[in-house]
Parts: structure tokens; C-alpha cells; sequence
């Protein structure tokens, strides 16, 4: 890696050329420094496991196995500085392969007591059937490594991975590991041909319901199908992607609560599990307002917008979000009602890493606790202490 200094003073790194661990620049320690261990419990709602080169075609039917895959790197849109913590890439692997490294970054270095996985798939594919495949080896591989072998102590849960552009195949992989013991919900990609209110999908939320397992939405940026991440196009630098991605959160929520989603299936729990928490209130208090006048419209909507929101609706809070200062950030919180909606992540083994030393330092504690457990523990149905997770 070469670097130039500009007139101006500023560093320019030259990055042509370079792998993606070459261009990593933001350490683990970069992202962590110095901080303590928050000193309550916390579940990491947010790590995102990967498996080796090849691994995933070890669970693929035969039909699959010869399809070439994606490389599973960076879309049209890579973070000038690496898309991930320099130190977690292992020996061999991309980051998040290594199990023995990542628990040691969360659970011994972190204080981290429980991690949920969230396995980024390859994004969307134009075709169903190997997106359905994708998914299904996924899920077995999570069985068999992460919630298997790695997973003695119990502290690793799981998401299922089901493909929404495949909806039968959805609903199969749902009904298969809903029973396991460490899968604790289901994610779908953010990005979708469809609204998720479309009638299209209701046989997998009525899945997720009857199996009592939120659904995690959570953006796909790898190698398939990147749909434009505005009405009005593309934008040019990863800075504004990166900004407004986790925002379309507002399509999906408001369709599926207008298309009455959300009254037919009272149990159904959405997580909107890449960020965005900070700007739900304002459009809470939009959508309150033009939904009265409304109503004809919508007659199977019995409830405010807001309603819904505190009964259906958790965030994962990214480290780059809300106000800085702890009293404003306090303030925000209680507006946004986040002892009930908001969870801590860490976005493991991201560069924008959020340690949950760092987390909410400075808000009122009990307030806190919820943010970094208590909430999640709620919604997943996890034990109390790290003991009580032993197999």
C-alpha cells in the first residue's frame, strides 16, 4: 500500500490493486481502545459468521455443488478503507470464519455473554431456485459448525436464512429448523423485488408467527442483484449508500402495515436489524398523523401506526448512530420508547464495529440493561445468565 501526502496535508491512500485485507486499515483495537467491559450483561443481537472457501457447497445437493458462486466480496459500493477490522481476518478464511477468534474478541476481550448470528448470504439472485439452495445450505452449515461443534458452551444462537423470492422453499426451511434449540430467529434480505407487505409473502410470516420466531431484516451487500437504493437511482459514494440503506426499513414497515400484515398475524415480531432506530420517531410521528384521515383506506388497520410499531417492531442499533451527547442521546431514547424497541449489536467484523464498552455509556442505567440484554433476552426467549445457555 502507498500512500501521498496532499497539499492540504491529508493522507491519500492509493488502493488500486489491493486485496480486501491488504485495504483493511481500522483494527480491533482501533475500534475497541482502552474501554471496559460494560459491566452488565449484553447480547450481541448483530455478528455476522462466514464460512471458508467451498465450505457452504459441502451442503449443497449435487444439483448446486458444480454451480459457480459468487466470491462474496464487496458490491458497487466498497468502504474506501476495508469493509472489515484488519485483525479479524484469520490465518486462512475471510473474517468471521474462525469461531475460536471471533469468541475471543467477543466473549473474552468484549464482554460479550451471548452472540446472535446473522449470516449475510450472497444477496439476491435472479434465480429462485439457487437463492432457496444458498439458504438451505446455510442453515445447515450454522447447524453443524456454529451451533454445533463450536457452540459447547451454548452462548451462539442462530438465524435461519430463508429466500423470499422462493416462498415455498421459505416456509419448508422454516418448518425444518424452528425446533432447533439455538436458532432463534428468521432473516431475509432488506433488499426485495416486492414490498414485504405483498400478499406474496404472507405464507412465510404466517411461518415465522406460527413458529413464534421474529423475522430479522438486514441489508445484503455482497455479489447478487443490487437494486437501485432509492426511488430516484444510484448514488455515486459508498458515504450515502451507506447512510440511506438501512432507512428502507420505512417501505417495508409502512406496507406491511397497510396491506393489514400486521393484523392478521398479531404475533408476527419484525427486527430491523441494520440501524436506523434514530429516525423511527419522526416517522412514527408522520405516519400517526396522515394515517387518521386515512382510515377508509385501510379498514383492517384498528390501531395507530405507533401502536403497531411498539408491539411489532425492534431495532439493532448500529455504533454510528444518534446523538453524541449522552443527556440528548437519553432524551432520544425514551422519546423512541428504546427500553422496548432498541437492542445493542457489535456488526462483528465490521470496520464500524460497536463495542458495547462504548454503547450507551452515560445513559440512565436501567434504561441501559435493556438496551444491552434485557430486551433481547425478551424477545429470543434467552436465559438469564451465561450458565443457564450450557447445553
Amino acid at each position: 500500500m502507498s500512500t501521498t501526502t496532499k497539499a492540504d496535508g491529508v493522507a491519500s491512500v492509493d488502493v488500486q490493486g489491493l486485496s480486501p485485507r491488504e485495504l483493511a486499515r481500522i483494527s480491533f483495537r482501533d475500534a475497541t481502545g482502552t474501554r471496559p467491559k460494560p459491566g452488565m450483561r449484553v447480547i450481541d443481537c448483530s455478528v455476522h459468521p462466514r464460512p471458508k472457501p467451498g465450505e457452504l457447497k459441502r451442503f449443497m445437493p449435487a444439483l448446486w455443488r458444480e454451480r459457480r458462486l459468487p466470491m462474496g466480496e464487496r458490491y458497487y459500493y466498497p468502504n474506501p478503507v476495508g469493509d472489515y477490522l484488519k485483525d479479524s481476518y484469520p490465518e486462512s478464511g475471510p473474517p468471521g470464519s474462525d469461531a475460536a477468534l471471533l469468541s475471543r474478541h467477543l466473549f473474552d476481550e468484549s464482554g460479550i455473554d451471548i452472540a446472535v448470528l446473522l449470516p449475510l448470504t450472497y444477496g439476491m439472485m435472479p434465480d429462485p431456485d439457487l437463492q432457496a439452495a444458498i439458504c438451505s445450505a446455510t442453515n445447515a452449515w450454522m447447524a453443524e459448525t456454529w451451533l454445533g461443534e463450536h457452540n459447547p458452551h451454548g452462548r451462539f444462537k442462530g438465524s435461519i436464512r430463508v429466500a423470499p423470492v422462493n416462498p415455498a422453499a421459505a416456509v419448508a426451511e422454516i418448518e425444518k429448523w424452528a425446533g432447533h434449540p439455538h436458532f432463534v430467529q428468521i432473516c431475509v434480505p432488506m433488499q426485495s423485488m416486492q414490498l414485504y407487505g405483498n400478499p406474496c409473502f404472507l405464507p412465510i410470516w404466517r411461518a415465522a408467527a406460527a413458529a413464534g420466531l421474529p423475522v430479522a431484516l438486514h441489508t445484503e451487500p455482497e455479489t447478487g442483484v443490487e437494486l437501485a437504493p432509492t426511488a430516484l437511482g444510484y448514488f455515486r459514494q459508498f458515504v450515502a449508500y451507506a447512510a440511506y440503506q438501512p432507512i428502507t426499513f420505512i417501505n417495508h414497515l409502512t406496507n406491511m402495515m397497510a396491506s393489514g400484515v400486521l393484523d392478521h398475524l398479531p404475533g408476527l415480531k419484525l427486527v430491523f436489524a441494520d440501524g436506523a432506530w434514530d429516525i423511527c420517531t419522526p416517522f412514527l410521528w408522520r405516519l400517526d398523523k396522515d394515517y387518521r384521515p386515512m382510515r377508509p383506506d385501510m379498514p383492517w388497520m384498528t390501531k395507530l401506526p405507533s401502536d403497531y410499531f411498539a408491539q411489532h417492531v425492534r431495532f439493532v442499533a448500529h455504533a454510528l448512530e444518534g446523538p453524541e451527547d449522552p443527556a440528548l442521546m437519553e432524551e432520544w431514547l425514551k422519546i423512541c420508547d428504546g427500553g422496548r424497541t432498541v437492542m445493542f449489536g457489535s456488526n462483528y467484523p465490521f470496520w464500524n464495529m460497536h463495542h458495547p464498552g462504548e454503547a450507551f455509556r452515560g445513559i440512565e442505567d436501567g434504561l441501559r440493561r435493556r438496551i444491552m440484554g434485557e430486551t433481547a433476552a425478551e424477545l429470543y426467549g434467552l436465559p438469564a445468565t451465561v450458565e443457564e445457555a450450557r447445553p
